[in-house]
């Protein structure tokens, strides 16, 4: 992780000092949204309904809140309840030509973006991945008969009208210092939790609604078939890679599983190289999902995947069906 990264996360979660210039940058930033969403609430800027119901999976705090595998768990929902669901997603950090791009398997991340391609891999649903994401919506609803979209990260969107909105926050880092960028985490206003249809954490958190992600599987870098269990990497040492923007909570589930690692984090979305592995060259390395698709060009026999799935508690499931009900009546 670079030293400003660290920094910026001990002052937002860490009771770190904040100085006045980002105080005074965070009045600036809230005044910014606050006239920004007024100028939609007044028609100065439109916001487009669209023909099929949108339930947006965002957050109100920068960086990771556990957003890629709800979008993941709840099409995948949708799609085993009979509907025919679409993802759309801004697809951060992928250079593309066209726009809208539909995003099959084997899209290349670079253009993709790794989360838009994830999604993809997960469910074989049609993936859009646009800055204009109301245009990515409609070309899915247009070419794919889609009768309901999951927008991934869509909660500041405003342009893209919507039915549903649920909200993930990590369990461990919550709101921080519930102060707006650059002085804490907050995209928005605390009071903005007020108006969502739901909170889900990322983590167990009692009496809260939430879910869990625990390992499925290991299998070798570019080869889902060559698997390991567990034990096979508990007496050895392994290094856990991540380039995401929590990688505690992915460090934290291999100790827990009793794998005794040494924790190599990067930045969030980290673009991997061959030069990244080399001085782990005679470790095993473990890495996530997330991470690995921007891999796929390379051939390291000594790095593993970690895949991952969602449990998700009963109160919660049932919560989100009732949402479902909702929105899709």
């Amino acid at each position: 992780m670079a030293v400003n990264e660290a920094k910026i996360r001990k002052r937002w979660y860490g009771g770190g000092d904040v100085s006045g210039m980002a105080k005074l940058g965070a009045k600036v930033f809230g005044w910014i949204v606050s006239t920004r969403k007024n100028m939609y609430a007044m028609g100065l800027r439109k916001t487009h309904k669209l023909k099929v119901p949108v339930i947006v999976v965002g957050n109100i705090t920068a960086g990771g809140g556990g957003k890629t595998p709800m979008v993941i768990w709840l099409a995948s929902h949708l799609k085993s309840m009979g509907y025919r669901p679409g993802i759309v997603s801004r697809g951060y950090g992928g250079k593309r030509k066209v726009e809208p791009m539909f995003v099959t398997a084997n899209a290349n991340p670079t253009a993709s973006g790794d989360e838009p391609l994830l999604m993809a891999k997960n469910t074989g649903l049609p993936v859009m991945v646009g800055k204009d994401r109301v245009k990515a919506a409609k070309a899915l609803i247009n070419s794919y008969s889609v009768n309901v979209i999951v927008a991934d990260d869509g909660m500041q969107h405003l342009a893209m009208g919507r039915d549903a909105e649920i909200v993930m926050l990590d369990a461990k880092w919550r709101t921080g210092n519930h102060q707006m960028i650059p002085a804490g985490p907050l995209r928005e206003p605390l009071e903005r939790l007020n108006d969502v249809d739901l909170v889900v954490f990322k983590g167990a958190f009692e009496n809260q609604h939430h879910y869990e992600l625990e390992i499925d599987e290991i299998h070798q870098l570019n080869h889902q078939k060559q698997t390991k269990d567990l034990a096979e990497f508990r007496n050895q040492k392994v290094v856990a890679m991540a380039g995401i923007a929590n990688p505690d909570g992915f460090f934290n589930s291999l100790s827990k599983a009793g794998i005794p690692i040494i924790k190599t984090p990067l930045p969030d979305h980290h673009d991997f190289s061959e030069a990244d592995f080399t001085p782990h060259a005679e470790n095993m390395i473990l890495m996530t999902e997330k991470d690995a698709v921007k891999c796929e060009h390379l051939q390291l026999p000594n790095v593993w995947v970690v895949k991952v799935k969602v449990k998700m508690p009963e109160t919660t499931e049932a919560a989100i069906n009732q949402l479902i009900e909702k929105v899709m009546s």
